[in-house]
């Protein structure tokens, strides 16, 4: 079972001290992973998207299409329907959802239009973004407890890390999804450091 850290273990862990200053030092190393990282991830996974693309186009390039549009198709409702659930959270207007396309290399999208105050739209802008990556992720880790709680059968087995791959395969971010977050995601450096900083005061 994974623990999250207390704040108390995680500024003993730099080994800075207990000071006003050090805590100040690891709230914003704290901030600035939790900004960096999802976005870190969804680059990664877009790399490694790509280079199982080369891979399987290097043996037959027809079924690239084949592979990413229909085999690993769960995942592509997944990634959209997670833009699409975050969207209509943040109050977001939706205009359009597409499951399957082949168009400039796209396998799906959902449109939308950002609305509201200045930092209600920054709030959409990232986490409209950076949905597929916080929903993969969260469903993947999910489903790895699931199989690794108790036993299954071979199919169910199989299902499952099927399940997992399509995950993986579409967990990633865009280049528009990434000139979206990094356009709105500022607006919770002075929150997510505040938030550090109270956990730390009161640890």
């Amino acid at each position: 079972m994974f623990n999250i850290p207390s704040m108390q273990q995680v500024v003993a862990w730099f080994g800075w001290g207990d000071g006003i200053g050090a805590l100040a030092g690891v709230s914003a190393v704290l901030t600035i992973l939790v900004i960096v990282v999802p976005v870190a991830v969804g680059i990664l996974l877009s790399g490694l998207k790509r280079l199982e693309i080369i891979m399987i186009a290097g043996l037959n390039h027809s079924l690239v299409r084949f592979f990413m549009h229909y085999v690993t198709f769960p995942g592509i409702v997944i990634h959209e329907l997670s833009h699409l659930i975050f969207a209509v959270i943040t109050g977001a207007e939706v205009r359009d959802v597409c499951f399957f396309e082949d168009d400039d290399g796209r396998l799906g999208h959902v449109t939308t239009h950002s609305r509201g105050p200045w930092f209600i739209v920054a709030v959409q802008y990232t986490l409209i973004a950076i949905a597929p990556v916080i929903v993969g992720l969260t469903l993947g880790f999910l489903l790895l407890q699931y199989i690794f709680a108790e036993q299954h059968s071979l199919g169910m087995n199989i299902g499952l890390w099927y399940l997992i791959i399509c995950l993986i395969n579409h967990s990633t971010m865009s280049k528009s999804d990434i000139e979206g977050y990094f356009r709105g995601v500022w607006i919770f450096v002075v929150p997510l450091f505040t938030l550090f900083w109270i956990l730390g005061l009161f640890a």
